[in-house]
């Protein structure tokens, strides 16, 4: 029996490990009135970054863009490189995973969130789009101005 095996069984894990998602596609029939739906996830050592996004006020920001960034060292620079990104929950809190090659670099966070107010639509003007009507009266009074 390999160690992993072993140390699974017996219930121990690595320092960092962490759950890899999985999907099971099911369908639902009008028959049914309860589906078991196992998962069979995978165990891997990663490093999981998280926190959480609050305003000056210490109140949390729902929904704030958050991404990961890579920094690499150029000859005479930074390049930096997208890695993830996420949306903060309502407690404002984020978290990202990174596993193998990955957790031997450095990273930035960049955090963002679109102003607060009032919202204008910019269509393309090459092609309507299909759900248009139902913004007529908006769509009519931003041809106007």
């Amino acid at each position: 029996m390999l160690e992993k095996e072993r140390n699974f069984i017996e219930g121990r894990k690595d320092e960092c490990e962490v759950l890899q998602g999985n999907v099971v596609e099911l369908e639902l029939k009008k028959e049914d009135c309860e589906v078991r739906a196992d998962i069979k996830v995978k165990r891997k050592n990663c490093i999981r970054i998280w926190g959480r996004v609050v305003d000056c006020f210490g109140d949390p920001v729902e929904d704030a863009l958050v991404k990961l960034i890579k920094k690499i060292k150029m000859k005479e620079s930074w390049k930096f490189e997208g890695v993830a990104h996420t949306l903060t929950d309502c407690e404002g809190f984020y978290q990202f995973d990174i596993c193998g090659e990955e957790c031997k670099a450095n990273y930035r966070i960049i955090v963002s969130k679109a102003a607060m107010g009032k919202e204008r639509t910019v269509f393309d003007d090459e092609c309507e789009p299909c759900f248009k009507d139902r913004f007529k009266k908006e769509w009519e009074h931003e041809g106007k101005d």
